[in-house]
């Protein structure tokens, strides 16, 4: 499981735990009181973190569609650069570049009084053109930006997998009207030849097929007809493997797109005017879509880990070694070895 993608699901998870654990409880209790009652220090706190959690997030994402891009589609390439030490530079690029980018939030929050004689937490531009500039940059390289390259990425590794498909369709289909090695064991001389159709030195196909049929007893013919089962049968496997992970892959740019539009294009309308936003969809329906931004956060592990078998089977193997482990301190001495031996030749090892 320490591959390089579980290395970026991992980064993953951390960002989506900080999300969750910095916006969506204040941003609860934000949208019930509608007053900011957490302080000065953690207005600048707060807005920061959360806007790094949400660019590591979304960056790390992009990082695992590029990683995921090389990998199926130039594997070769990807071999000269794709390793852990190099992952590991690029997630401490993203959360550098992340604080970098939202330092302005951290230096610029303070706390403002409202009409109803409460607090809120909003940035002190000394423009509304630099607001209006910065508020539009984050627009580029949190949705603009990322999504773009998720669906370039992923419609790529599609149309490789779609050919990669088509070729095995065609493989299987012309398996059957292709003979490469026909062997006669009644005392003949055996053929090697590529035999097809008219160029087979049979007088007919169904020829060719009814000797084929009648030595099909034999021992090695029986083994290459148990061979050719087994190609067939990995091959449709290949096929089944190959259809999930293009339904995931559009799963995936879905669910980033309606995660994340919404909440952004209503922040880009209200910085040009509020009252539209706030007459058209109202106090509630903003924070709708706000708590729908941080669903994103709550869909990533059934997208990118439970999705995947390797995963689950990890995950679950966990889980026994735990119930093992508690199992077999609890019981006695004799008990205790049995159950050790036992259990390392019922289950899988774990570590």
């Amino acid at each position: 499981m320490r591959t390089i993608t579980n290395l970026f699901l991992l980064n993953l998870a951390i960002s989506d735990l900080l999300l969750g654990v910095l916006c969506m409880p204040f941003t609860l209790i934000g949208a019930l009181l509608r007053d900011f009652v957490f302080g000065a220090v953690m207005c600048k706190l707060l807005p920061f973190l959360q806007a790094c959690s949400v660019s590591v997030g979304v960056w790390t994402l992009v990082a695992i569609s590029v990683e995921r891009y090389y990998a199926i589609c130039h594997p070769l390439r990807s071999l000269r650069w794709q390793t852990l030490n190099h992952a590991y530079k690029l997630i401490l690029f993203i959360w550098i570049g992340s604080i970098i980018c939202m330092a302005p939030i951290a230096a610029l929050s303070q706390l403002q009084p409202t009409r109803q004689g409460n607090q809120k937490c909003r940035e002190n531009w000394s423009s509304l053109k630099c607001e209006k500039a910065y508020n539009l940059f984050l627009d580029a390289i949190l949705l603009v930006i990322p999504l773009l390259v998720m669906a370039v990425t992923y419609s790529l590794i599609t149309i490789t997998l779609c050919k990669g498909m088509k070729t095995e369709k065609s493989i299987r289909s012309n398996g059957v009207n292709a003979v490469n090695v026909y062997v006669n064991l009644r005392g003949r001389s055996s053929t090697r030849s590529s035999c097809k159709n008219s160029f087979c030195p049979y007088s007919s196909r169904q020829q060719l097929q009814q000797n084929w049929s009648q030595d099909s007893n034999s021992p090695i013919i029986g083994s290459r007809k148990l061979t050719t089962g087994l190609r067939k049968s990995n091959a449709e496997r290949s096929l089944l493997n190959k259809r999930r992970v293009v339904k995931m892959l559009f799963a995936v740019v879905l669910e980033f797109f309606i995660c994340w539009t919404p909440l952004y294009v209503i922040n880009t309308i209200a910085l040009f005017d509020s009252t539209v936003v706030y007459k058209s969809i109202g106090y509630t329906g903003i924070s709708f879509f706000q708590l729908l931004a941080y669903t994103s956060s709550c869909c990533n592990p059934i997208t990118y880990c439970f999705m995947n078998f390797g995963f689950r089977k990890s995950f679950l193997n966990l889980f026994k070694c735990m119930k093992t482990s508690n199992h077999s301190t609890t019981t006695g001495s004799g008990i205790n070895l049995e159950t050790k031996w036992t259990n390392r030749l019922s289950e899988p090892a774990c570590n």
